[in-house]
């Protein structure tokens, strides 16, 4: 118990640190804040925080923050047969024992990883001759978080000790990650009427707010539990069923945002008046439906085709009952 004390109270800052961070950095520089943190607490000298849902294909360049190492690191094994398989088994065998620290030489003996074409072909070339892997799935979005630190040198292998900060410390990295991005929506995002969502880069949704989970619906734009996003990832702005969308790609994540239709900003009261617009029924028997003046009523149409942005009561039913499709 003493030695347990002794491992992770210094920790507490650290943690406070991840944080604090979450609370105050920009959702697209959150990640490489926090990581830099992590990293140079546990004295690495290089580093590869992979976020993303699945778990069936190829890591690719865009599912990850790297750090200190080369623009293509992450896909320079997708041509290397061996390599690429062998990539697989450690990726698999880190999925049986999820939230654990390991290092490789925890998954196979040394002279069997010094031989093999992962290490010789790949991870010689880039100097990790020593890496820690810790690999976290989140139950609720299935969120797979695969945080890796690397020594270049041959002779600074981590400690037992290291490995058990570093687990203890991955969970409260992801966890931060998490609190940014909720802490994101609670601000507006600087443009007017929009809404936004956070996914990895194959459509997964990872946080999402309310209204834009209600506009995926609207729209039907969930297809097999997936937002249809384009093929190519460095597409900043795209449209989709005539709504307009903007990205930002961050380190793994893709940040999205969408102006809301018209009608989806409008009042309860002003849904209301609509409701029974879209039925035909003229102001006075829409005031005593709804046990207001006939004034008001008035007032809200106004007010209603201002923001659709619709000329009359015939283009603005036309307009709505299109949306409502």
């Amino acid at each position: 118990m003493n030695n347990s004390l002794e491992i992770y109270h210094p920790l507490n800052a650290v943690v406070s640190q991840f944080y604090q961070l979450a609370l105050t950095t920009p959702l697209p520089l959150f990640k490489e804040a926090a990581f830099r943190v992590f990293a140079q607490y546990l004295d690495a000298d290089s580093g590869v925080w992979l976020t993303r849902a699945e778990q069936q294909i190829p890591f690719y360049e865009h599912d990850a923050l790297t750090l200190n190492l080369p623009d293509g690191f992450i896909e320079d094994y997708h041509h290397l047969a061996t390599v690429s398989q062998q990539v697989q088994q450690v990726f698999g065998a880190m999925l049986g024992q999820l939230g654990r620290t390991r290092d490789i030489l925890d998954l196979m003996p040394e002279a069997e990883w010094l031989n093999s074409d992962m290490y010789k072909l790949y991870c010689d070339k880039y100097q990790l001759h020593h890496s820690l892997m810790t690999l976290c799935v989140a139950p609720e979005n299935q969120l797979m978080n695969i945080v890796t630190l690397a020594r270049h040198s041959k002779t600074r292998p981590f400690s037992d000790r290291e490995k058990q900060i570093k687990e203890f410390l991955v969970p409260n990295l992801t966890a931060a990650l998490k609190l940014n991005i909720l802490n994101g929506f609670q601000f507006p995002s600087g443009k007017q009427s929009t809404t936004r969502a956070v996914l990895d880069h194959y459509g997964n949704m990872i946080e999402a707010e309310a209204d834009f989970m209600a506009l995926a619906h609207q729209y039907s734009l969930i297809d097999a539990g997936k937002f249809p996003l384009p093929e190519h990832s460095d597409i900043t702005a795209f449209e989709i069923n005539g709504l307009q969308f903007e990205t930002h790609n961050a380190c793994g994540l893709l940040y999205i945002q969408v102006r809301l239709p018209a009608q989806m900003t409008l009042t309860r009261r002003q849904h209301e008046v609509l409701t029974l617009l879209k039925k035909g029924l003229p102001n006075k028997v829409i005031a005593a439906a709804l046990g207001i003046s006939e004034a008001t009523v008035k007032n809200h149409v106004k007010a209603i085709l201002k923001t659709t942005g619709s000329t009359s009561r015939e283009q603005l039913i036309s307009a709505t009952e299109t949306g409502d499709r």
